[in-house]
């Protein structure tokens, strides 16, 4: 049972948007010699928050204590994430028992970057789903069921026939919604949706997440920035407008949940203030 009052799950909260879309705002832990870095926090104004986890050897906070410590600072809601490739099922269980406790709802799995993987995400959406029934990972009683929306991602830069099988197995693993990776061609996100559709027979019935990756001058990206925006930046255009045009070319295939990542840079820092700036455009729209 939860010692701390349970935030809402993304399920819920989907339907409640303050503007015309669903925005969850990326959020990275800072590194735990900088434990103030948490505040920045405070100034966005998302509909829900969502933790990364730690990559690499990186020595950053945990994604449940700072999910935890931003949950209750913002009375905003947040997703944490866990990279479980490096985790046995004793350590994940126990790891969800403690965002249990403190009343974190919203969980994420991927694989991260490790090359043992001991628990597949899938398999971690098997086990969390089975501890929502009150069962633990050795199959016994578990003297309270735990409460999680659990998810996990979709990566369409990907071999499709691959994601797809993928997509659908974490579905059928307990998946309640998906984060996606960002993506600068839109009609790629489309076409993604009708070969899934085609392949399984149906649509993808849980939420996902779009993933829009804001850019500015300098900042880095996960996925190749097309030139025409590389030169758009060096021509002055701002990282906000050309965020507004992809939110736009969502809208315009009515898409409307999104997964919001900040600009980062190689240093490590990320530009949050551009990202309320989006946040607060969108609201007023």
């Amino acid at each position: 049972m939860s010692i701390f009052p349970s935030q809402s799950k993304l399920i819920e909260d989907l339907s409640n948007s303050r503007r015309n879309c669903f925005i969850a705002c990326d959020f990275s832990p800072p590194k735990l010699d900088n434990p103030q870095g948490l505040r920045l926090a405070t100034s966005l104004n998302p509909d829900m928050f969502s933790v990364s986890y730690n990559p690499g050897q990186s020595v950053k906070l945990n994604p449940i204590f700072a999910s935890f410590w931003i949950q209750n600072e913002t009375k905003i809601s947040s997703i944490f994430t866990l990279a479980t490739g490096n985790m046995n099922p004793k350590c994940l269980e126990k790891l969800l028992l403690n965002a249990h406790v403190l009343g974190l709802t919203n969980a994420v799995f991927v694989m991260g970057d490790s090359s043992s993987k001991t628990i597949s995400a899938t398999k971690a959406l098997e086990l969390t789903a089975r501890m929502n029934f009150g069962l633990d990972v050795g199959n016994n009683q578990l003297d309270t069921p735990t409460n999680f929306c659990i998810g996990s991602t979709i990566d369409i830069s990907k071999n499709w026939d691959h994601e797809i099988s993928l997509t659908k197995k974490k579905i059928d693993s307990g998946a309640e919604f998906f984060l996606a990776q960002a993506q600068f061609d839109i009609s790629k996100v489309v076409q993604f949706l009708e070969s899934y559709r085609d392949k399984i027979g149906t649509h993808i019935e849980v939420p996902i997440l779009w993933g829009v990756q804001m850019i500015t001058k300098g900042s880095s990206s996960f996925t190749s920035i097309p030139d025409y925006m590389k030169r758009d930046l060096d021509l002055g255009r701002s990282g906000l407008d050309i965020a507004l045009e992809i939110f736009d070319q969502y809208f315009a295939y009515g898409i409307d949940s999104f997964y919001l990542l900040p600009p980062f840079f190689r240093t490590g820092k990320r530009d949050y203030d551009l990202a309320e700036e989006l946040i607060s455009a969108l609201t007023s729209n």
